[in-house]
């Protein structure tokens, strides 16, 4: 069974372990997907993620999962967030970098790969490299997009996927909830290390933003989305507020849109 310390002393809680090299994935094909978002349902997940026990997992059979990014200061650093993370939305997912050759992404399924986990965050390692190439705080980008992606676990663990998703016709109001959470993350930080640099969580969301407003993978505009983490971190620093109260506030602001 995973505890949080095992987060840190390893450095990431990850899905595979002694892989071989990375192949050609350029040549491989296009996956497919028929949901929207950053949001991958179990049955879809099975693109990303083998069933099998062998201790490797792929992606289209011949694409390793890759467990660290190859930064040993910046995995640490890394396994530090997630685990207050963790700790924080009470969830416990598993974590991993994949090949985002078809576009660069992240993703949360519910999908399960190791026992008594929640769930199961994957980070495109194109979408790494263009967050760490950032001028401003880059760490810290990536730290907003994986509390992004934490939220969708916590929805999942709770339920809020269907309160919020009922009678959608986006992903909309799901992504901005998470926004929301992912502010609020960002606000607890804000709290605990004061020097923390929470506006870049609010710059990093502002800059995923889209006008699409019918596509079915509509995730808010990008002021909905810079606004949705300014009001979680609002609920965080200024009110201080518990998860619990955090939840139905998020709940009752994205329902308000």
């Amino acid at each position: 069974m995973w505890t949080r310390r095992d987060i840190v002393q390893g450095g990431l809680l990850v899905l595979a372990s002694g892989l071989g090299g990375a192949c050609n994935c350029l040549a491989a094909a296009a996956r497919m997907r028929k949901n929207y978002g950053c949001i991958l349902q179990a049955d879809e997940a099975g693109q990303y993620m083998n069933d099998t026990t062998d201790t490797r997992t792929f992606f289209t059979g011949n694409e390793p999962m890759i467990p660290r990014s190859g930064n040993k200061d910046f995995d640490q650093a890394l396994a530090r967030t997630l685990s207050r993370l963790s700790e924080l939305f009470e969830i416990l997912p598993g974590f991993a970098y994949y090949d985002d050759y078809d576009g660069l992404n992240a993703y949360a399924t519910p999908k399960v790969r190791l026992s008594n986990a929640d769930g199961t965050v994957l980070f495109g390692q194109g979408l790494l490299q263009r967050l760490m190439a950032g001028t401003e705080s880059p760490e810290v980008a990536v730290a907003a997009v994986c509390a992004h992606e934490f939220a969708h676990i916590l929805q999942f663990k709770t339920g809020l996927d269907r309160v919020v998703g009922a009678g959608q016709l986006t992903v909309k109001r799901m992504e901005l909830q998470a926004d929301f959470l992912a502010g609020y993350f960002a606000g607890v930080r804000k709290l605990e290390r004061p020097g923390f640099p929470a506006a870049v969580f609010a710059m990093t969301q502002y800059s995923f933003g889209d006008n699409m407003i019918n596509d079915p993978g509509h995730h808010g505009t990008a002021e909905e989305r810079g606004q949705a983490i300014s009001a979680g971190f609002e609920v965080a620093y200024r009110q201080k507020r518990k998860l619990p109260e955090a939840i139905q506030i998020s709940t009752n602001y994205v329902q308000s849109l």
